[in-house]
């Protein structure tokens, strides 16, 4: 049986004219679910990046004596990802990749469909010019990032920590609104959304015009094949200039502080200046480009195939 023909970038044309008569709650409700399944789907297969980097950028390299953390809650963290997962279960390791999977996917698909939601929104409200582009991409990202932060909070911990450090989700949370306070919940908002704000904005204005400038001069290529090299390019160029913020805001969620004997615990008393002070002091600028190669493959890749299979699925 032969295989059916996939869709070329002459045939979208017509599909985007029929997807663009839905108004109202319908083309919302189609948007959201569109961005979660597609942020769901990207997010499993490319967990175990996401895992490596949390433990590359959270793992400190200090070239100072270290002083003794000022608080009393502590829990003793690993120093690799290697140290925290068993070294003679080749089960349980493969399974350690997928640590925080299931904050990942209730933050993802929560954040992608509030996301392309509010994209949708902003793009077919304002002219498309190159500067309401950016911006609509960086409005979105704020609204969601505000919104779905407690769950990146999450996502982290359950990354970093050795498993079985907590039983669930719930315990994370209230481990956190005890030591730390509701803003807990919020740590590292602020180098979150200054990552995620440009990145967005540079990322869709990107993404938007390459992709037309693609189905404009190669109107007989799959549409995927179109999509899915305009988010690669897109995403390697958004992502190396904010990846600094990301090293930062992974410090503040994890907390983490060297303290006697180089042991690396999570506490609470570094703020945005501080973090940054302490990394530059003890790693210089080369800790902040901690844990960049699998930050830039796996956001390359999970965003080209989130906007990919997002594109497809907002077509049907």
């Amino acid at each position: 049986m032969a295989a059916a023909p996939s869709l070329t970038v002459a045939e979208l044309a017509r599909d985007e004219t029929r997807a663009d008569e839905l108004t109202g709650a319908t083309r919302k409700t189609k948007k959201l679910l569109a961005g979660a399944v597609s942020g769901m789907l990207s997010a499993l297969a490319f967990q175990p990046l996401d895992v490596l980097r949390t433990h590359q950028q959270g793992a400190f390299t200090a070239h100072a004596q270290p002083t003794p953390p000022p608080v009393a809650s502590r829990i003793a963290l690993p120093t690799s990802i290697t140290a925290s997962r068993p070294s003679d279960d080749p089960i349980a390791r493969l399974r350690s990749m997928w640590r925080g999977t299931s904050p990942t996917l209730v933050r993802v698909a929560g954040g992608a469909g509030l996301y392309f939601a509010t994209l949708d929104h902003c793009l077919h409200r304002f002219p498309q010019t190159a500067v309401n582009t950016f911006l609509a991409g960086a409005f979105a990202r704020t609204f969601a990032g505000c919104v779905m932060s407690p769950f990146t909070i999450v996502k982290a911990r359950m990354e970093f920590l050795p498993p079985g450090t907590f039983d669930s989700n719930l315990q994370v949370v209230r481990h956190v609104v005890q030591h730390e306070g509701v803003r807990g919940l919020y740590r590292g908002m602020v180098p979150t959304l200054i990552r995620d704000v440009p990145f967005s904005g540079l990322y869709v204005l990107l993404y938007t015009r390459l992709r037309d400038m693609g189905q404009r001069d190669f109107p007989h290529l799959p549409v995927y094949g179109v999509h899915f090299g305009s988010g690669v390019v897109a995403g390697v160029l958004a992502t190396s200039v904010v990846h600094p913020a990301d090293v930062v805001k992974t410090r503040m969620q994890l907390g983490i502080l060297v303290g006697q004997g180089g042991a690396e615990t999570v506490q609470n008393s570094l703020n945005l200046r501080q973090t940054v002070a302490k990394i530059y002091r003890h790693e210089g600028l080369r800790g902040f480009k901690k844990g960049i190669l699998p930050r830039v493959l796996k956001r390359t890749l999970s965003t080209a195939v989130t906007w990919t299979i997002y594109e497809q699925l907002s077509l049907r």
